[in-house]
């Protein structure tokens, strides 16, 4: 089936990558909204899971401690909120000590291979927008319409800082800096489903430019795909 015939039987799947503190999470949720799609956050199931190994106890690097782990875990996205077997951990996966753990456990073949199928269940039906690191490139290849989001290593440590801030946590310039240099060698150079600009996305450099710049640009992109807003 070609990809126009899948336009006209769904709304199109929407795909936006890219590296930590490009402004992917904020875009995303805002394109969707404006769709009025939904909004599948990849990242937060990766960081449930190394929320949920750190609570078991669990070294990453023990593979069959892992998948007992992963074979008693659940994972659902609903509006914004992530629940692990049941439980609401939204804030609690979004903490600096989670971020770094979260960089091994995307790396593991047992979690890749539990929660891609399930992301791409998720994206079957069509009218969601993804969000992550390898959405366009391993998750759905195919997505009718693909982002790569980036911006200036200076403007992610602010807005990373922000972030932090926002959260209550303190933040030094400097080692947001260098956490976030270690997560792009780490991102870029794993074996296992990397971050790469994937095949036939749009580029934008949201350095310099607001929210509401980045999502009319993307509007714009989807649009000249021929692809419509769900009503």
């Amino acid at each position: 089936m070609t990809g126009l015939e899948r336009a006209k039987r769904r709304a199109p799947v929407v795909t936006i990558d890219g590296p930590a503190g490009a402004g992917k999470s904020t875009a995303a949720r805002e394109l969707a909204r404006r769709l009025g799609y939904r909004l599948i956050d990849t990242g937060a199931i990766y960081r449930a899971v190394a929320w949920r190994l750190r609570e078991a106890g669990v070294n990453p690097e023990e593979e069959q401690a892992v998948r007992r782990v992963l074979d008693e875990t659940t994972i659902d996205l609903r509006d914004g909120v992530v629940l692990l077997n049941g439980r609401d951990v939204t804030g609690e996966i979004r903490s600096p000590e989670i971020g770094a753990l979260t960089s091994r456990v995307s790396t593991l073949a047992a979690v890749r291979e539990k929660f891609t199928p399930i992301q791409r269940r998720l994206a079957a039906g069509g009218g969601v927008v993804l969000e992550g690191r390898d959405t366009g490139s391993i998750v759905c290849p195919d997505a009718e319409v693909k982002f790569y989001l980036d911006a200036s290593v200076e403007v992610r440590v602010i807005r990373r800082q922000r972030e932090l801030e926002g959260q209550g946590i303190p933040a030094d310039p400097d080692s947001v800096r260098s956490e976030i240099l270690r997560r792009d060698r780490q991102d870029m150079a794993r074996a296992l489903a990397p971050l790469v600009i994937p095949a036939g996305a749009t580029v934008i450099d949201s350095t310099g430019r607001s929210v509401e710049e980045v999502v009319r640009l993307m509007l714009e992109e989807v649009a000249r795909h021929g692809c419509s807003t769900r009503s």
